[in-house]
């Protein structure tokens, strides 16, 4: 059973969608101001669609390019249409809509708790991954070697592909200085296969099956899956065992970065997904620590 989190979003984007359905209906009916509805509707759709078409790796905290123009289209479809015909449904509509989008900035993309089991100084505690090749692999497979540990969220997350795409810009400076990337996600092996021929560099792919280690961590998202994705492309070959959640859980965007000796050195927990780290602050990490 998805969770609400999980159905949030898609909900958010069909009312939107469904709003500006209505707009245009009323508008085709003779209302005058119908189109008033695209207004609250238009500016959560619009930057959606930027996250998918020109993806970044990060957005603002707070959304005001979005929040007020969907607060102010709110006010006036209200205002419009008070006392009017359709006057309930609009407003309904367009309250929905500044709810949604202020429950997304304020709750869907926050992370109320970011705990993490590994201390800095410290070993991680016990987790494992698989390759793409479904061997073993531990941290302490990269022995002798400063690790970057990214856990991402998926390749149907725009943002975590933006934040990859930056990394592996300076995959050939990091691996002239002995650095590995592991990069590690709960997705099936296909989907980070096709990840790996994506980008072309050696990175390690690695999968958290069944989210086990990022429970060990303390860095589970539960529901942060969209319900949907399946309509998109998106299949997850995860079948999650009975008291491990389910496949709407994934992993809260988190970067460690490990010494020669797999001890913690550095960790990014940020507490918005939409919000990643760049990859200047890694250097600065790593030479900070000596390890480059």
């Amino acid at each position: 059973m998805k969770s609400l989190k999980s159905l949030f979003i898609s909900g958010q984007i069909t009312l939107a969608v469904g709003s500006v359905a209505v707009a245009i209906w009323l508008t085709i009916v003779g209302n005058p101001y119908g189109l008033a509805l695209l207004l609250p509707a238009l500016p959560l759709l619009i930057f959606l669609a930027r996250l998918f078409l020109f993806p970044p790796a990060r957005t603002s905290t707070n959304l005001p390019w979005v929040f007020w123009p969907t607060l102010v289209g709110a006010v006036v479809v209200v205002v419009l249409f008070a006392g009017g015909k359709a006057c309930w449904l609009m407003s309904s509509l367009a309250v929905l809509n500044l709810l949604g989008v202020y429950l997304y900035i304020r709750w869907y993309s926050r992370y109320q708790q970011r705990p993490l089991t590994a201390e800095i100084g410290k070993v991680l505690p016990p987790v494992s991954f698989s390759d793409l090749n479904g061997n073993l692999v531990t941290p302490e497979s990269f022995a002798g070697h400063p690790v970057i540990l990214m856990f991402y969220r998926g390749n149907w997350c725009p943002l975590c592909m933006a934040q990859i795409r930056e990394i592996a810009e300076q995959y050939q400076s990091l691996q002239e200085k002995g650095v590995r990337v592991a990069l590690v996600s709960p997705q099936s092996h296909t989907q980070s296969a096709a990840l790996a021929k994506q980008f072309s560099v050696q990175f390690d792919f690695l999968r958290d099956d069944n989210n086990q280690s990022a429970r060990t961590l303390g860095i589970i998202d539960e529901g942060g899956t969209p319900a949907g994705l399946e309509v998109l492309g998106y299949d997850s070959d995860t079948v999650m065992p009975r008291g491990l959640g389910d496949d709407s859980d994934t992993v809260m965007p988190t970067v460690l970065i490990l010494d020669r000796e797999g001890r913690l050195v550095y960790q990014h927990l940020t507490d918005n997904y939409r919000v990643r780290p760049e990859p200047s602050l890694f250097m600065a990490v790593l030479k900070e620590k000596g390890l480059i």
